[in-house]
């Protein structure tokens, strides 16, 4: 029976009466999994610390690991922590929190040791993100934008150590790669402590990345210049220079030799992202073209770090399965390093010294972790080194425990017999200890063997003959045709990737298939695939739907008579528009903060959202028609399955609004249609209490109506 965390009357959308939720029935995943906790978003510290965010206490915090190996959180305030950044020359962290789980998202300050709570930036009707601690540790430069603003644009803002704030560049969707500190270029010093002048008065060199979404600039900004020039940075960016080669889609970067060389992460020219070296010169005017370092043409360039002036290691996405490698700069020569224990790499550090990588880690079967691996001692191997994983039972207990006992050290996912394990379970890693157990829920049982799934990746063609992909679970059984939920990831520009997905797994642990596609739009494929969706081309990702449908029914993977589809946020989105272009092919749908109207989704989301939306789903000021012709608002008479929709009471991305609306035309359609919203939560469901819930819910509304012959 579905007993949802918040039940709404379907016409208005006003929360009338909240309840808990059943803990699941024996089979079932247990709640250890459903709400497992994990580690994420690494920042190294002095001595040998680390901050990250961790979300073991229920919620998203600031936790910081000690060098003894003890893990411990910190008080941030209210709200959920999504970044944190660690100070390179001191003790104090910068937090960004989303108070309400919102939009509206706050900077703060903290030391390690929970003293001297400061709010730095964002609130009231601004939203605020920490870009990067000047080298010299004096400022934090943010990147903040304001709902009273119309025209949507984000500003670089640098916050010293006394509080002083200095505007420094603004523009749409502005973000900020990277900061360095000039030298005084007056030699008696005397430009010191003018606006935009670093603490020895010569200035700060930025890299930028700025423009509305798939068509950024490169930008380096030098406020020296712009001082000089009188340029206002309210005005615009001044004192920049764009990197040649045109414009990309995705921009990250970091300089060198002291600003006068750009190590950039780009696809500027090509269709793959790859590492370029960019030489600037002492006034900020980059002196030539791009030059390559390290490109593949099978994968995308996704992340890197530098272990020294000559050395990097790079990550590199091989259609969803991340990849490690080691380049020599001036040689461009690579080194491809051991196969990683997990799937995907979320984030890569270098310890001081460049002689240890921190990696963030995510597995299909095994929520965010941190790992280690020592340059110096690469015959060690990886090393995990924060988990707050469960190794309680995978399943509810019913006729028979089944159990995932991680017990060789490096914590394999893989399938298989348990190895040994002592009187009192197994063997916890090196710097280990082990969660608390669940009442009610056992201990690992030797020879046991894990119910997890792992999934298989999938090629299929699009209807127009443009090759597609996506990850296939399977659940435990006889083989032939399942009942299958086609589950479809947001973004567009996000890439469906084998990391832990609870809801994934409960819906396998009730014997129904999931299929995760990564449709036209999607990154990791290139920059031609994440642009084939753009304005008028998105009917083409509409219709990818009902390619991934027609491929799964014609290889015998799936029941054509027991297919739901659901999706989050552009997946919510593409949900509902396959249900009202293709009602024939869904038994039920569930629709988690998806756009049902462009139109009042532009009016009514953060303007800076919607100024960078525009080359993505068409200029509401000059493209109506097509804006109305891609909402699944005017096709709702065509929808006839079951509608499940979930919404964040505090989102403002994707506004409740949508909501409403997608749930008033359902009733009116007559479909049997129900809402749930979450309090507290904005356009990610982030607390564990709240995960269960809409996972318990989600698994009861699907499975009678995907179950039933």
């Amino acid at each position: 029976m579905i007993r949802p965390a918040v039940v709404a009357q379907p016409v208005v959308g006003r929360p009338v009466v909240a309840h808990t939720v059943d803990s699941g029935r024996p089979g079932d995943l247990s709640d250890a999994w459903v709400a497992a906790a994990s580690c994420r978003a690494p920042s190294t510290g002095p001595h040998g610390r680390l901050a990250f965010v961790g979300d073991r206490g229920g919620a998203p915090a600031l936790w910081i690991r000690d060098p003894d190996g003890r893990e411990r959180p910190v008080d941030t305030g209210p709200g959920h922590v999504r970044a944190v950044l660690w100070s390179p020359t001191d003790d104090r962290i910068a937090v960004h929190v989303a108070p309400g789980g919102g939009e509206l998202t706050e900077v703060r300050t903290v030391r390690a040791d929970g003293g001297d709570l400061r709010h730095l930036a964002g609130g009231g009707r601004r939203a605020a993100t920490p870009a990067r601690w000047t080298d010299d540790g004096h400022g934090l430069v943010v990147t903040e934008s304001d709902r009273s603003d119309p025209s949507g644009r984000t500003a670089a803002v640098l916050i010293d150590s006394d509080g002083r704030r200095t505007r420094l560049a603004a523009g749409v969707a502005l973000q900020v790669c990277d900061v360095v500190v000039l030298p005084d270029p007056a030699p008696d010093g005397t430009g010191s402590g003018g606006p935009g002048r670093g603490p020895a008065g010569g200035g700060y060199r930025l890299l930028l990345r700025e423009g509305p979404r798939g068509v950024r600039r490169v930008l380096v900004v030098d406020t020296m210049i712009a001082a000089r020039e009188g340029i206002a940075a309210r005005e615009g960016i001044g004192g920049s220079w764009q990197v040649p080669g045109g414009t990309a889609t995705t921009v990250t970067g970091r300089f060198v030799a002291d600003g006068r060389r750009l190590l950039l992460l780009c696809d500027i020219g090509r269709d793959r992202a790859a590492l370029f070296d960019v030489p600037v010169d002492p006034t900020g005017d980059p002196t030539g073209g791009p030059r390559v370092l390290a490109a593949r043409d099978d994968a995308d360039l996704e992340r890197f770090a530098l272990l020294d002036p000559d050395r990097a290691v790079v990550v590199w996405n091989v259609g969803g399965r991340s990849e490690l490698a080691l380049v020599d700069l001036p040689t461009g020569r690579s080194l491809t390093l051991p196969p990683l224990p997990r799937d995907v790499v979320t984030g890569v550090l270098v310890r001081p010294g460049g002689r240890k990588l921190v990696l963030a880690l995510d597995g299909a079967t095994r929520p965010g972790e941190i790992w280690t691996w020592d340059l110096t001692a690469p015959s060690a191997g990886y090393r995990r080194l924060i988990s707050h994983a469960p190794v309680e039972a995978v399943t509810i207990p019913g006729p028979r425990v089944v159990l995932n006992i991680d017990v060789d050290g490096l914590g394999s996912d893989s399938p298989g017999p348990s190895g040994p394990s002592g009187p009192s379970g197994p063997s916890m890693p090196s710097g280990l200890s082990a969660p608390a157990r669940v009442p009610g829920i056992p201990g690992p049982r030797t020879g046991d063997h894990p119910r997890l799934v792992r999934p298989v990746p999938c090629a299929l063609p699009a209807h127009d003959g443009r090759e597609l992909s996506g990850w296939w679970y399977r659940p435990h059984g006889p083989r032939g045709p399942v009942p299958t939920l086609l589950h479809l990831h947001g973004g567009p520009e996000a890439q469906e990737r084998p990391v832990y997905n609870p809801l994934f797994q409960a819906v396998l642990a009730r014997g129904i298939a999931v299929f995760a596609p990564n449709v036209r739009g999607s990154t990791g494929f290139g920059r031609s695939f994440e642009e084939a969706d753009h304005t008028h081309r998105r009917f083409g990702g509409i219709a990818d739907v009902r390619s991934c449908v027609a491929h799964l029914v014609a290889t015998g993977l799936a029941d054509p008579d027991r297919i739901g589809v659901a999706g989050r946020s552009y997946g919510g989105y593409l949900t509902l528009a396959a249900m009202v272009h293709f009602p024939e092919l869904f038994r039920v749908g569930v629709d988690v903060c998806g756009m049902v109207d462009l139109e009042s989704f532009y009016q009514y989301t953060e303007p800076w959202i919607a100024a960078s939306a525009v080359t993505k789903y068409g200029d509401p000021r000059t493209e109506p028609a097509l804006l109305r012709a891609l909402s699944p608002l005017h096709r709702m008479s065509a929808l006839a399955a079951p509608l499940l929709v979930v919404h964040g009471e505090n989102d403002t991305n994707v506004p409740v609004i949508e909501a409403e609306q997608t749930v008033a035309a359902a009733l009116a359609r007559g479909v049997d249609c129900r809402y749930l919203l979450f309090p507290g939560e904005g356009h990610e469901i982030a607390d564990l209490r709240h995960r269960r819930s809409f996972v318990r819910a989600v698994v009861d509304w699907l499975t009678p109506r995907l179950l039933t012959p």
